[in-house]
């Protein structure tokens, strides 16, 4: 075994089961604390690890509005137990107006600070950070807040990682077709289709997980694990292929170095980003 597999071996049990818990103290306190640490922890990192991939491309983006919006916006599900008129606002439109404000705050900056230089590059860098991370981290909150949303959270995670999971062993094992060989020369059709079967297996383990700690099981039928892993699988590859070619154009192996054995906390997030909103509507309907 390699030194970089084993690394992301002993590291990723202990993420897992530092997620595993965090879910499972909000579960049983029927809170959102530790959903919420993970959101602002993931937001403020990976925030930072972005724009410093961004720079290479625009070299004044700037850190802050992004850092300050995508903050506000994961904090919006927990505004809503304040109660009173800022409980009304984080259920409203308070996620539109946020973003409209900083909009505002970026192109005040730019205008003043840079004038007409590159404002479609700093202007358009930031809002795709908040549209990349800010969002999909506001969405999963929400999912959170559901009945039985931090089993379906566990779920979610559960199966795009164990999608992403066997997408990397089912490639080195059996890949012989490249996906995006521009962007990710590792990445194989042969490993895409060993994503479905390792999103449905993690979605039917991770459904069965809560109710060993006496949660209620996050769905009612057998067939909705499945659709689950059939639809957020595939979405977990295109995520991680959405990251690589950043990285790529960066020209940056990793997006840093805060994650021991996997790199930066983009590398670990990055198949969940793109799925978030799709698991987001899933949990509505299913």
């Amino acid at each position: 075994m390699s030194i970089e597999l084993r690394n992301r071996f002993i590291f990723g049990v202990l993420f897992a089961g530092l997620v595993i818990a965090a879910v499972a103290m909000d579960v049983t306190l029927q809170a959102h604390y530790g959903t919420a640490a993970m959101a602002l922890i993931g937001v403020l990192v990976g925030t930072r690890e972005y724009v410093r991939l961004a720079r290479s491309h625009a070299s004044q983006a700037t850190v802050l509005p992004v850092i300050v919006t995508n903050v506000l916006l994961v904090s919006l599900p927990t505004l809503e137990l304040v109660g009173g008129p800022l409980s009304d606002f984080a259920r409203g439109d308070g996620a539109i107006a946020i973003i409209g404000l900083a909009l505002g705050w970026m192109l005040l900056e730019q205008i003043f600070r840079r004038g007409p230089d590159g404002i479609f590059a700093h202007v358009g860098v930031a809002l795709f950070g908040i549209a990349y991370l800010g969002i999909p981290f506001l969405l999963l909150q929400r999912m959170a807040a559901f009945p039985a949303g931090g089993s379906l959270l566990l779920v979610f995670i559960g199966a795009v990682k164990c999608g992403d999971i066997t997408a990397y062993f089912g490639g080195k094992t059996f890949g012989r077709n490249k996906m995006c060989p521009s962007i990710s020369p590792g990445k194989t059709w042969e490993g895409f289709a060993c994503s479905f079967i390792g999103a449905i297996g993690g979605s039917y383990v991770f459904m069965w997980l809560p109710t060993t700690w006496g949660a209620a099981p996050p769905f009612s039928g057998w067939w909705q694990p499945a659709v689950w892993g059939l639809v957020l699988g595939p979405l977990g590859v295109l995520g991680d292929l959405a990251e690589s070619c950043m990285k790529r154009a960066a020209g940056s192996k990793d997006s840093g170095s805060s994650m021991p054995g996997f790199g930066g906390m983009l590398d670990v997030l990055d198949a969940l980003i793109i799925a978030a909103p799709a698991a987001y509507l899933l949990a509505r309907v299913l």
